[in-house]
């Protein structure tokens, strides 16, 4: 496995905190104007409350649509507050409509106009002591993400003095290579030339490599590529538009200069993220209470009277950013000491009569619906490998550890589309690895629903030579 990584990114609960304290503010507005327009005696206190809870939802996946809670690792106060003042301008404009064709009540203009006078109040303050506190937080030394610097001239010296020495934007510069001559200020953070970038990289933890260098410097920014793409080491680049764009860029402005990402990740988006955890979490939860309800005693009672050994098979499998987790599976062969080293082949001895027909159906991957509800994979994303696959295919196969920046899934684009089950030749790893990260690179929410019905037909209606 690669080394570890310091990690220090983006926080899980950070979304879940700040749409509590939204609700919260939102409620209390309804309280305060309730306390204004009605003297708190509202007039219908079930609909006004009913109103209230409507309200916190709308603003809710309004949020969610706005990225209100994707919190930017350089914050700029001013933009997240106008952000989040169009944000209401849209929410205003959206529970009038609500409100004038969902009830024949006399709803308060009046109340209204309030409740969204006290929340844009409490929002902004809430928004603007909550920057304060984050970039307290990073000047502290915390929630940083350690940046290498490779290359220097007048954008990437603009960036270092506006951005990354400045520790409430939360950035570590763990080196500076460059061939040029380094001024004073900079001395403490060079650490070598261009050619010791790899040796650096080798032995020491990064989050994010900054490429700033000239076009003939081609080979080097494309070794540098690959080398993040085999250690997940996300990329951005200060261009200088050239050859070496041998692949789909997103652009980010910082202080007015572009910035080329390696790759455009949708999930990156908490609103994608939080849809596609949604789908997984209601199928999951579904197909727990409808089918694995009553199909598990039977498949479990089969297994018991076909083979001797437990019921699941648990194996530790390579997760997202590379961390293992314990995958679960209905057990399709007898215990044996090779399950953990060497893949199943067509007509192995290892798979009993039951087990072949599991593999076939691929019944044997439902118990990872477990694995979905724990949020250790999803419905859809690259398949998991065990691990001494992935420290094999990892040096093999170019970009193999990219496929990592996502949750494994249950199914996904590259078993739909043939890559799947025993991979003979590294032409075979090749392929599942490409269709693996062309996924990643172009997630919609449509492209999962299409996956999992293409997954569903093919366990019903059609014959897959490659499950075995």
């Amino acid at each position: 496995m690669s080394k570890k990584k310091s990690r220090k990114g983006k926080s899980k609960f950070t979304p879940l905190l700040f749409s509590i304290i939204d609700i919260i503010l939102l409620t209390i507005s309804f309280f305060l104007a309730n306390l204004v327009v009605f003297d708190g005696n509202s007039p219908d206190i079930i609909f006004y409350s009913s109103s209230a809870l409507v309200l916190c939802f709308i603003w809710v996946i309004v949020s969610l649509k706005f990225n209100l809670y994707e919190i930017p690792r350089i914050i700029f106060t001013y933009k997240v507050l106008s952000e989040n003042i169009y944000a209401v301008f849209n929410f205003s404009l959206l529970i009038g409509g609500v409100l004038f064709f969902s009830t024949n009540t006399n709803f308060s203009t009046q109340f209204l106009i309030y409740v969204l006078f006290f929340f844009i109040v409490g929002l902004l303050f809430w928004r603007f002591l909550a920057m304060y506190i984050i970039k307290t937080y990073r000047k502290q030394g915390n929630n940083y993400r350690n940046v290498l610097l490779v290359g220097l001239n007048k954008n990437i010296a603009t960036l270092i003095d506006e951005i990354y020495l400045k520790p409430k934007y939360g950035y570590k510069i763990v080196g500076l290579f460059t061939d040029a001559n380094v001024k004073n200020n900079l001395k403490e953070h060079y650490k070598g030339g261009l050619s010791e970038v790899t040796a650096f990289l080798d032995n020491n933890p990064v989050d994010e490599i900054i490429i700033s260098l000239p076009h003939h410097a081609g080979k080097l920014i494309n070794d540098l590529f690959r080398y993040a793409d085999n250690n997940m080491i996300r990329v951005r680049v200060i261009p200088e538009f050239s050859e070496y764009l041998s692949q789909t860029f997103s652009i980010d402005y910082v202080q007015n200069i572009p910035i080329l990402k390696l790759r455009s990740e949708p999930l990156n988006s908490i609103t994608n993220r939080t849809l596609k955890r949604c789908f997984d979490m209601l199928f999951s939860l579904l197909t727990i209470l409808f089918i694995f309800s009553w199909l598990f005693p039977i498949i479990a009672i089969i297994i018991k009277l076909t083979s001797k050994g437990p019921v699941f098979f648990v194996q530790e499998r390579t997760g997202k950013d590379g961390i293992a987790f314990n995958c679960f599976k209905f057990r399709s062969m007898t215990v044996n000491a090779d399950s953990d080293n060497l893949q199943a082949t067509k007509n192995d001895a290892r798979i009993t009569d039951f087990g072949a027909f599991m593999r076939k159906t691929s019944i044997d991957e439902l118990p990872q619906i477990i694995n979905v509800l724990f949020n250790q994979m999803s419905l859809v994303g690259p398949r998991p490998h065990m691990l001494k696959h992935t420290d094999e295919y990892r040096i093999l196969v170019d970009k193999f550890m990219v496929r990592h920046f996502a949750k494994p899934g249950v199914t996904g684009w590259a078993q739909i589309n043939g890559f799947r089950g025993e991979t003979k030749l590294i032409k075979d790893m090749e392929n599942r690895a490409a269709a693996d990260i062309w996924y990643i690179e172009n997630w919609s929410f449509f492209l999962d629903i299409k996956i999992v019905l293409s997954t569903a037909w093919s366990m019903f209606f059609k014959k897959d030579e490659n499950a075995f």
